[in-house]
């Protein structure tokens, strides 16, 4: 039997198609021989998912998408992906299915198993998460930064302002006046110090005396510190005594004492008792010195004249009296 062309024309354009759709779903990440379970899942945003980015659990690939789709007439603009994932894995009811992108940029969906008693089935809706692809986090990571640098731009420019206002012609020439001042101040400084150098060298010898007569009467005391504590040492037993004094009870007797004279100082200035008698009665004053006077000039007589108060004679004859005058007296006379 003879096959016609036209047979292997069409064989070959057979296994031609069956390449073609092999190698078109093996680029997409497809196993037409391995047998999936579809779930959906609902999306704000997909941050770049493409078909075909795999579906991971734990950083193993488990399925793929294999379709995206906005979802009709829904005023949030939702997209609906469709997740062909190995029937063989048990999808737990509640699980996440979270966007992620790599550090290259690469986006792939990780799924977040939840502990449940239940599984999701074909075709059922998984909740939907969005991860923070790298430049959003590199937005947060560098927003604080952005605002110190705002806030730093604006310090800046304050002190730009301030240096501005500073180095206008007045403040310039005050500087140049400070300048000047320093310069002087530094000049007298100098001088002060070479006028102060030539007064040590002046002095050299004075100053080597002075400090000769320190360390001698360090030496002293040195050679003197036996005394010098036994000193310390009688100082410190006087004040151990004069602090065992009770100097609080002999001031309160002293307080006594004054106390008592006092009242007999004031007894006197009311003329009670004898000695105030004395002092506030001028009578008595008066006849305490006329009896006074009296008693002298009867001293006086018994001193000339002994016989008259002693009759007493050893030789039998009288004596001649002599008579006494008083002071008062002879002065009439004269």
């Amino acid at each position: 039997m003879k096959i016609r062309k036209e047979f292997y024309i069409g064989l070959v354009a057979t296994f031609t198609l069956v390449g073609i759709y092999l190698g078109y779903n093996f680029l997409q990440g497809k196993d037409i021989f391995n047998r999936t379970q579809k779930y959906f899942v609902v999306y704000n945003k997909i941050a770049g998912l493409n078909v075909s980015n795999s579906v991971n659990l734990n950083g193993f690939k488990i399925g793929m998408v294999s379709n995206l789709e906005l979802i009709k007439n829904d005023s949030l603009g939702r997209i609906i992906v469709e997740l062909s994932i190995d029937k063989n894995i048990k999808i737990p009811r509640n699980s996440i299915a979270k966007i992620e992108s790599d550090f290259l940029g690469l986006n792939s969906i990780s799924m977040v198993f939840v502990k449940s008693d239940s599984y999701a089935k074909d075709g059922d809706t998984l909740i939907s998460q969005v991860a923070s692809t790298i430049q959003e986090e590199v937005s947060i990571q560098m927003l604080p930064i952005k605002v110190k640098t705002e806030n730093m731009l604006g310090s800046l420019d304050s002190i730009l302002e301030a240096v501005k206002y500073v180095f206008n012609k007045e403040t310039q020439a005050n500087l140049a006046n400070t300048f000047l001042r320093i310069k002087s101040t530094i000049e007298n400084i100098e001088h002060s110090s070479y006028t102060l150098d030539t007064v040590i060298t002046g002095q050299k010898s004075a100053i080597i005396r002075i400090l000769s007569n320190i360390n001698s009467i360090t030496e002293n005391l040195r050679n003197n510190n036996d005394e010098i504590t036994h000193a310390i040492g009688n100082f410190a037993a006087i004040s151990d005594t004069l602090a065992q004094i009770n100097i609080k009870s002999t001031i309160s007797k002293a307080d006594l004492a004054l106390g008592d004279f006092q009242k007999i100082v004031d007894k006197i200035n009311r003329g009670e008792g004898s000695l105030g008698l004395l002092v506030n009665d001028n009578k008595l004053y008066k006849e305490l010195h006329a009896a006074s006077k009296e008693l002298d000039q009867l001293l006086q007589d018994m001193k000339l004249n002994p016989q008259r108060y002693v009759n007493f004679s050893v030789f039998g004859r009288n004596q001649k009296r002599n008579v006494y005058v008083s002071p008062d007296s002879a002065t009439v006379k004269k």
